[in-house]
């Protein structure tokens, strides 16, 4: 696996893992690719389709063309050598889960796998996939509460649990911020303030905020909603 590897090093990266396998260049796969790459991480990525191999292969470390339902091919390839691989195939059921059953086979340790439905993913969790990703449904989720104009960026990061960028509603920039009341009262946590461009910091008791600042706030999707409003 060494030499298809060997192409691009990096002083240093912000992501400390090692090479990653990304399979499918789509949307989805490439994107994820650029930007493990951007962040220092070596990317072997794999595409059955010659126009999207040609397009990455400028940005990513190696870029090959390959049947990936083959599990030969991928031994050939040396995946079965590497710790982490992406299934980034969506759109075709067979090829998504014939290549999921042979990474499983393959003994990867630490499989990603895309789906694009329910049964999609149910599919690949019963095949052994440890991380089964739903990226339109996980957009679809987050534009809705973006969609009120309250929020500035949200994230789902667990089942009913997210974090939210917002300005400071009205129960917020009343007086200075008294973190346990508004846990008490609202049921989320203040976690941080920005005052400026980059200038994020711990949010504590007291500090009076403005209209202009934004804070972060995690709490249910629910609870963030009647905050923001509050």
């Amino acid at each position: 696996m060494a030499n298809l590897f060997s192409a691009l090093r990096r002083e240093k990266n912000s992501i400390n893992i090692p090479p990653v396998v990304v399979i499918g260049l789509g949307r989805f796969g490439a994107s994820l690719a650029k930007e493990l790459m951007e962040h220092g991480v070596e990317v072997l990525g794999i595409d059955a389709d010659e126009k999207f191999v040609r397009e990455h292969a400028a940005y990513l470390t190696e870029v090959v063309t390959a049947d990936s339902t083959d599990s030969e091919a991928l031994r050939q390839l040396g995946v079965d050598e590497v710790e982490r691989v992406v299934l980034g195939i969506g759109t075709d059921l067979e090829a998504s889960i014939l290549t999921a059953s042979n990474l499983v086979e393959l003994g990867i340790k630490d499989i990603w796998a895309k789906a694009d439905s329910d049964a999609h993913a149910r599919i690949l969790t019963q095949i052994g996939v440890q991380h089964v990703i739903r990226p339109e449904r996980d957009t679809g989720r987050r534009v809705a509460h973006l969609l009120g104009g309250r929020f500035e960026d949200f994230a789902e990061i667990a089942v009913d649990y997210g974090v939210t960028v917002m300005s400071p509603p009205a129960s917020a920039s009343a007086g200075p911020v008294d973190l346990q009341k508004v846990w008490e009262e609202h049921h989320v946590q203040l976690i941080s303030r920005c005052a400026g461009p980059g200038q994020w910091r711990p949010l504590a008791d007291a500090t009076q905020l403005t209209p202009r600042d934004l804070i972060a706030v995690a709490g249910s999707p629910a609870d963030l909603e009647a905050f923001s409003q509050s």
